[in-house]
């Protein structure tokens, strides 16, 4: 597959085409050749990285790469239609920022295929906070779902048999 052009001008990487990008080859690398071409370094960069790091046992921490988005970098979808698979670890460096753009007038389908071993799932913690867990806890428990406003509901919520009184 083609790497990914790179405007600094307007933050933007290009996918060239429809078809599969590898993030460390198609992109990461890609971009770190062209920054050191002419004076790309005057740009903001457009990744960072992490990972890599020996961790003994012939294994090593999976290779993650971040899009600066929080700086303005977006990934432009190609001038086609068709699907686009980016594999490997990408992530924005902003989750609260796009990350990706549609090309006007194309219709691009977009697939991340990320490391199953790539993200560190929080055990034991459910993202509230102690005042809303405390909260929680305190509702009273062993409400009747199947009667509501003191109407009750039958059915079983399926298009054959749909709830209702």
């Amino acid at each position: 597959m083609p790497d990914a052009l790179f405007d600094g001008d307007n933050l933007h990487i290009s996918l060239p085409s429809i078809g599969t990008f590898d993030v460390e080859i198609n992109l990461y690398s890609a971009w770190k050749e062209w920054l050191a071409a002419s004076d790309n370094a005057k740009f903001p960069p457009a990744f960072d990285t992490t990972g890599g790091d020996n961790v003994g046992g012939g294994q090593e921490i999976a290779p993650y790469f971040f899009c600066r988005n929080d700086l303005g970098w977006r990934i432009k979808m190609p001038e086609a239609n068709g699907e686009i698979i980016v594999s490997g670890n990408l992530f924005p460096r902003n989750p609260n920022a796009a990350l990706f753009e549609q090309t006007a007038g194309y219709d691009a389908f977009l697939r991340l295929e990320v490391s199953t071993r790539a993200v560190v799932i929080e055990r034991d913690t459910s993202g509230l906070t102690v005042s809303e867990s405390n909260a929680l806890q305190s509702l009273q428990s062993g409400v009747n779902i199947a009667t509501i406003n003191s109407v009750t509901v039958n059915g079983t919520g399926t298009q054959a048999d749909p709830w209702g009184p």
